[in-house]
């Protein structure tokens, strides 16, 4: 063997020696953390999808979205009907008021037409009841 042959055996030895004990490191590290005690942690939903996993928990949901699904569009249903009646009772209302008012305007008599009424009653002899006796007693008082 020449020196040449030695150096290349020496220094294959040498980097298999490295390897061998680089691959040693490697496992026992391994192995080392591989047998420690770890803390895991929970993500943040875990406790959520746990919840959300009873039964119980599901069947109250969904018990809560069909009463919601149901009850919301029933009260907006009652709540239009209800502002509808209750618009119809203020224009029945209002129309029965402009009736009374305009019955109320039909009887009531202006200022003038009152007076004039007053004149007349006070102008006549006799009340309306005694105008008949009055109109005998004119008529033989002309005789």
């Amino acid at each position: 063997m020449n020196f040449k042959e030695e150096n290349e055996q020496v220094e294959d030895v040498q980097v298999e020696t490295a390897l061998r004990h680089f691959r040693e490191s490697v496992h026992g590290w391994s192995e080392q953390e591989y047998g420690r005690a770890r803390v895991i942690q929970r993500s943040r939903w875990s406790g959520f999808w746990r919840v959300m996993g009873n039964p119980a928990m599901v069947s109250t949901l969904a018990c809560a979205l069909v009463i919601t699904s149901v009850g919301i569009p029933v009260t907006v249903h009652h709540e239009r009907v209800v502002a509808a009646e209750q618009l119809a009772a203020r224009e029945r209302q209002q129309k029965l008021a402009a009736e009374e008012k305009e019955r109320q305007a039909a009887n009531a008599m202006d200022d003038e037409e009152l007076m004039s009424h007053v004149d007349s009653d006070i102008a006549q002899a006799a009340p309306d009841a005694m105008q008949p006796l009055a109109s005998l007693m004119n008529d033989t008082a002309i005789k």
